[in-house]
């Protein structure tokens, strides 16, 4: 049963970590890129912005309307990807 327990953990933390497809932006060759945590939104901060609930959130992030920085078992937004998600929804009629 223990192994049991074991297995389960394990695809749940896959589950987790191929639910979150995070993206990375490459950058041209020799540019620096300034980012700071402080300028990144957590799940909570879009959850209220956007007025959605977080089984909303949990669904949008699914099918990848939401798209999170990843940073452990953590998502995070910046401003500029959150107001793309929103002009992709709305195009789509999903808004």
């Amino acid at each position: 049963m223990l192994q049991l327990n074991e297995i389960v953990q394990l695809l749940r933390e896959i589950n987790d970590k191929l639910s979150c497809k995070a993206y990375q932006i490459m950058p041209k060759e020799g540019t620096q890129i300034e980012w700071s945590v402080d300028e990144l939104m957590t799940r909570m901060a879009v959850v209220s912005r956007l007025g959605i609930s977080e089984r909303t959130y949990n669904r949008w992030v699914k099918s990848g309307v939401l798209k999170p920085i990843c940073l452990g078992n953590k998502h995070y937004y910046r401003e500029q990807d959150l107001q793309d998600a929103i002009k992709r929804s709305i195009d789509r009629g999903m808004i």
